[in-house]
This record gives structure tokens, C-alpha cells and sequence, in this order.
């Protein structure tokens, strides 16, 4: 798990090239679906999240066994899976390939991989080895690649996530994760950090063995601030995930929430992104999180790599 975090920026530019060269043949949709499951959907979240603003066409995710019944020859459904397996990706991809709809498939190979080669559609091959969470510089970039091929985002998008991620500070992760090791954490962030507080509340589940939550402002201001008023003492913590670009109006209400807050949890730690650029900021906290959880883990005295309890639960369910 360490290499793999240390090696994200360079998984971001390798996955562009392959991703661009997978594009090239993709003409502009009106309208974009990204389907996964996991690790291998975060991709789609991040990126999502980062040209939601500006690109012409409405992107919207599924995350089960079905894409929308309108996805069809003008929709063009992304199928991200990194092992190339997952049963509801799957199923996404067979339905919309019944629709008519324009297919973009990513992973290492699998029943994906055989599926698109089936049916002449692009498949983005990354390398294999790791744990899906753990290729997201490969999913993610393959995505941001061949987003920008066919004209649904600008290009260099993966190369700033890189600059981002070269940009951490490793050793404030590392004491966060010490710090969070004990607690319940409550991760919030605001535009494309609230997609990157959910990687966080993820890697902290899968890495670290440990329960951990994500929300967005300014919605948890509407419900979920009043909950701190009935916390157990000595349990929740909050880390807020800032950015230097957010709103004026985002801005007071994070730091209002903040000082509510404090004399509920056991810490409010506030975490602000590194880079010139949204993308490259995004970055700097999705590796930031990684290494948080990284190091819970090692507090926490578990291996970070494992994911025993998925297994047993594909056996118990035939996958």
C-alpha cells in the first residue's frame, strides 16, 4: 500500500496516455453515465466532480446493477472495473450495449475486457497487481484522458492531479493519522473536496479496518450539524477539507461550522489543498487522505493492504 500511494502521481500520467489513445475514436455525447463499484468508481467521482462546472453535457454515476433507461446511442456509459469482475459493472455495460449507447470500458482485463473486445468499443487497459483503490491514479487518469479526447473536459487534467499529489505533506498525514487512529472521524468538503472527503471516509474503512464518514457542505448545515449536539463524548472527529477557491458564502459557513463544532468533538482538524489549480488541489488531499489512513492503520495495528471481509462476502454470494 505505501508504494502504491507513492507511485499515485505517476500512475495519473500513464493512465492519461493510455486513456487519450482510447478516446481518439469517441465522438462528443449529449450526455454521460459513469457506472462501478469500489475503488474503481472513485475515479469516476473525482473526476466528475472536477469538470461537472464546465463541461457541456450533464455526467451522472450509478453505482448498482443498471444504467438509466434513456442511455442510449447519443449517451456515452463508462464502465469502470479495475478487476475487470465486478458483477454490476457488468451488468451496466451489457444493458447499455443493449441500449445502443456509445461504450468507454476501463480496467485491467476480465470479463470487461472480453466484453469490449466483443463488441468493438474502446477498452482502457491499465496495469494490473494492486488493490482497485489502490490503481486510482491509473483509473482516474485513463478517464481524465480520454475525457479530453473526445472533447468532455480540457487536457492536462491528470498532469496538474499529479503536480497535487508531488505537493502532500507527508508528514501532517501521518500525524493525523495517529490522531484519528481512536476516534470516529467525520470528513467534510465542499465542491469537488466533498467527492474527496468521501475517498477519504472510504480509505480510512478499508485501510486503516476502522468506521469513518463523509458529508458536504453547505447540505450538512441543513441536518447533520445538529447531531454534534447529542455526540458521545470522546468519540467523533472532524476534519474539514478546504480549498483556497471556494466560495465567500462556503468559506463562512465552514468555519462557523468549525467553531460550533469544536466543544462536540474530540478534534476539528482543517486540511487545505496544495496547487495552482482545482484539479491539483483536489490531488494533494486525495494522496493527503491516503497517507492519513495509512498511517491510522500502522497506529492502529492492522495491515493496510488486506480487504478479508469483501472476499468472504463475494464467496458467501457466489461472485
Amino acid at each position: 500500500m505505501r508504494a502504491a500511494i507513492e507511485g499515485m502521481g505517476r500512475q495519473l500520467l500513464e493512465g492519461d496516455r493510455i486513456g487519450g489513445e482510447a478516446g481518439r475514436d469517441l465522438t462528443m455525447p449529449t450526455a454521460v453515465v459513469i457506472a462501478g463499484m469500489g475503488g474503481s468508481a472513485m475515479s469516476g467521482e473525482l473526476l466528475r466532480a472536477l469538470v461537472i462546472g464546465d463541461c457541456a453535457v450533464p455526467i451522472t454515476r450509478v453505482r448498482g446493477f443498471g444504467v438509466p433507461s434513456w442511455a442510449g446511442p447519443s449517451t456515452l456509459v463508462v464502465c469502470s472495473s479495475y478487476s475487470g469482475d465486478t458483477a454490476e459493472t457488468l451488468a451496466c455495460a451489457d444493458q447499455a450495449h443493449g441500449q445502443g449507447a456509445s461504450l468507454l470500458c476501463v480496467g485491467m482485463g476480465g470479463a470487461l475486457e472480453q466484453r469490449a473486445r466483443a463488441w468493438g468499443v474502446p477498452f482502457a487497459q491499465v496495469p494490473g497487481g494492486l488493490h482497485p483503490r489502490a490503481a486510482l491514479g491509473y483509473l482516474f487518469g485513463a478517464m481524465a484522458g480520454a475525457f479530453a479526447a473526445c472533447g468532455l473536459s480540457r487536457a492536462g487534467i491528470a498532469g496538474e492531479c499529479a503536480q497535487g499529489v508531488a505537493a502532500v505533506d507527508r508528514d501532517a498525514a501521518a500525524a493525523l493519522g495517529g490522531r484519528l487512529a481512536t476516534t470516529i472521524p467525520l470528513i467534510y468538503g465542499s465542491g469537488p473536496m466533498a467527492a474527496v472527503a468521501y475517498r477519504w471516509k472510504t480509505q480510512l474503512n478499508e485501510n486503516a479496518k476502522m468506521h469513518a464518514f463523509s458529508h458536504a457542505f453547505p447540505e450538512l448545515d441543513h441536518n447533520e450539524i445538529v447531531a454534534w449536539e447529542g455526540a458521545p463524548s470522546g468519540t467523533f472527529a472532524a476534519v474539514l477539507l478546504r480549498d483556497r477557491g471556494e466560495r465567500d458564502e462556503t468559506r463562512r459557513m465552514i468555519e462557523a461550522t468549525a467553531e460550533l463544532i469544536g466543544q462536540d468533538a474530540v478534534l476539528v482538524e482543517q486540511v487545505e489543498g496544495r496547487g495552482d489549480t482545482a484539479a491539483a488541489r483536489a490531488f494533494s488531499m486525495v494522496a493527503h487522505g491516503d497517507w492519513v489512513s495509512y498511517h491510522a492503520a500502522l497506529e492502529r495495528g492492522v495491515n493496510p493492504t488486506p480487504v478479508d471481509r469483501i472476499g468472504t462476502l463475494k464467496q458467501r454470494i457466489g461472485e
